[in-house]
């Protein structure tokens, strides 16, 4: 009986465990998720200065890898959208570039962004701060915007108010 009871107590601590993981594991698929679908949104409420496809593009090692292919193909505009994330994807092919590292937010980075009239998203902390566009941050289990207004004048990009009036602003 009693090696009954602690075969139970085991798989019952091991189950529990298990939950507790899957549902991590789920809440960070739907932070991850919901970063693709804000994503989109940006490239709709997003105007460049001249007509463009829409390409977002993925530069390091990020779980939106296993998210924002669910993008190709869906139109903005009747204009397809594509999805970029392999490592060699130039800048200037991109219409949005996520940078998953803030090691990945180099001055030269930044300048052909704005050269390139390309919005720079990232979610590690400090990014708007330290040059970035659009920063994701998660604040009381809320996925919250900043927006650092500067780059995005600088590389001749509007954004809309509806994606201005959802965020903090940096100027």
């Amino acid at each position: 009986m009693r090696v009954f009871l602690y075969t139970l107590l085991s798989l019952c601590v091991w189950l529990s465990a298990a939950a507790g993981a899957a549902a991590e594991s789920a809440a960070g698929d739907r932070e991850f998720q919901l970063k693709t679908a804000y994503l989109f949104h940006f490239a709709e409420l997003t105007r460049w200065p001249e007509a463009r496809p829409i390409v977002i593009c993925l530069r390091g090692a990020s779980p939106l890898r296993k998210f924002l292919p669910v993008l190709e193909g869906q139109t903005i505009d009747g204009a397809p959208v594509r999805v970029a994330i392999e490592a060699n994807a130039g800048i200037g092919s991109c219409s949005i570039l996520f940078l998953a590292e803030n090691g990945l937010l180099t001055t030269d980075v930044a300048e052909q962004a704005r050269a390139g009239h390309v919005l720079l998203v990232g979610d590690s902390d400090g990014f708007a701060a330290a040059g970035g566009m659009v920063q994701f941050s998660l604040r009381d289990n809320k996925l919250k915007l900043v927006v650092n207004l500067a780059p995005v004048k600088s590389a001749h990009l509007t954004l809309s108010s509806k994606l201005l009036r959802m965020a903090e602003l940096i100027e």
